[in-house]
């Protein structure tokens, strides 16, 4: 029977020719060598017996220059990793599978080094598994991009705006590997409060809030994003073409790249997102993280703006804008025995009646308004309350006395466009703050009395 028929058993002899042949066609790059070594065992070379079509492609050589020549001798791009798999193919005669990424061809690549024909000889088969190996990383981005969305929304929803804030901001800037994270408020265009997350080494001299106020961002920022909820801006050099004091005087040397997500009610911006610095190396889907988080951000900040207005409606006086009685008994329970210094001073607006009677009530609201304003103007705000139709009460905490009696004084100067009553008294204890009130109150209805009658002598002179 001839070697290559069948024999009684099924069997078919090939011979090594045939072999090779088939692995000709084999789909994958393939080699066999002949492994090369010095007296003591140490792998020194390997021998090419044989190379099909499809390694020799993927070398760059021609099989003829391949075949009887050494790796080292033809092969540039060499993997080191194969000298060291060849001897457990080969004499220690054991199958290996091993994956590597080659830099020249930016490819992935998987190889058997199997041993053959006897002891000394081995074969690699060479599987470009690039496609694989992406599906599997977009895989995993997709799934670490999934749970690191669905943290931040349960983070953002089970805590307070500023707690829930404050998480997402500091996770997004660790995956992300930024410089800095921040929320800016935007209040119908201005530059509102500031939430920011910024890393302690590489988050210093980065754009402030005096930045943001003196340069209009806004604008900047809605021109880049067009149609768009999110920008990536890879390099920030591109501000300079058409913002070239911006670059110069904020971005340059301290912002290299930035990403801006427009927090949004329906189309009204309500704030922006803003990320300093961020990684180009990252292993998450960048615009569906930061897409999505937005979203989340943009609810929870329009729930937080909303609590924020009904809680200042229900503490301040709409015309004035100061603090209204419920702002005030707030403050006069919290100061009640407390062991601190305190200045009290109450006014009365004098002939509030005349204006409303002569010159209607819009004109009398004027006149409130006008008071107000000069009170806070004098102190700070926060200790300026309206109580009633043109009674103002000011509680100024921890203040010297004679600090006190000087802003007291420049009240009375800068009045005289309106006519006020003022009492004023101050104490080095603000227990019995309740009665220290009523001090300031009769002090100021003494004041009003003595107006009234120089305002009704003088009247009666000039009949």
């Amino acid at each position: 029977m001839g070697s290559s028929e069948k024999d009684v058993m099924g069997n078919i002899d090939y011979s090594a020719q045939d072999i090779l042949y088939m692995l000709r066609d084999l789909p994958d790059a393939c080699c066999i060598f002949k492994v090369i070594t010095d007296p003591f065992g140490t792998v020194q070379d390997m021998l090419f017996l044989f190379v099909n079509e499809k390694y020799a492609s993927l070398v760059g050589k021609p099989t003829s220059e391949l075949i009887g020549s050494t790796y080292y001798s033809t092969v540039a791009n060499r993997d080191e990793d194969w000298i060291r798999l060849s001897y457990q193919a080969a004499f220690m005669r054991q199958s290996v599978i091993n994956r590597t990424y080659n830099t020249q061809f930016s490819r992935w690549f998987e190889f058997w080094a199997v041993p053959v024909y006897q002891k000394g000889f081995c074969a690699f088969i060479i599987h470009d598994v690039t496609a694989e190996k992406r599906k599997e990383e977009n895989q995993v981005i997709k799934s670490k991009s999934n749970n690191f969305i669905l943290d931040c929304a349960k983070q953002l929803s089970k805590n307070d705006f500023k707690k829930g804030v404050k998480y997402t901001l500091k996770e997004l800037g660790a995956v992300l590997k930024a410089d800095r994270v921040c929320i800016i408020e935007s209040n119908h265009g201005e530059v509102g409060d500031i939430h920011e997350w910024s890393d302690r080494f590489s988050g210093t001299g980065l754009p402030s809030k005096k930045a943001f106020e003196e340069y209009d961002f806004f604008t900047m920022w809605e021109r880049q994003l067009g149609e768009n909820d999110v920008v990536v801006i890879n390099d920030s050099k591109v501000v300079n073409e058409r913002n070239s004091q911006v670059y110069k005087s904020v971005l340059e040397g301290s912002v290299s790249r930035y990403i801006i997500a427009a927090l949004r009610n329906k189309s009204e911006s309500i704030g922006y997102l803003l990320i300093d610095n961020f990684s180009l190396d990252l292993d998450i889907n960048l615009n569906e993280v930061i897409e999505s988080v937005s979203i989340f951000l943009s609810e929870e900040l329009l729930n937080y703006k909303l609590m924020q207005e009904m809680s200042y409606m229900t503490t301040h006086d709409p015309l004035t804008e100061l603090g209204n009685r419920h702002a005030f008994n707030a403050t006069m329970h919290m100061l009640e025995g407390m062991d601190i210094s305190v200045g009290i001073c109450f006014i009365d607006i004098n002939g509030l009646k005349f204006f409303n009677d002569n010159k209607g009530h819009d004109e009398g609201d004027n006149v409130i308004k006008e008071v107000g304003g000069v009170i806070s103007s004098v102190f700070k705000k926060k200790y300026c309350y309206r109580i009633g139709g043109d009674e103002f009460l000011v509680i100024v905490p921890q203040v010297t006395q004679e600090h006190f009696e000087g802003e007291v004084e420049k009240l009375r100067k800068k009045s005289k466009a309106y006519p006020i009553a003022i009492g004023a008294v101050w104490s080095d204890e603000a227990k019995d703050v309740k009665e220290l009130i009523n001090q300031a109150d009769k002090l100021m209805y003494a004041d009003k009395a003595g107006y009234y009658s120089e305002h009704d002598r003088r009247k009666e002179e000039q009949d």
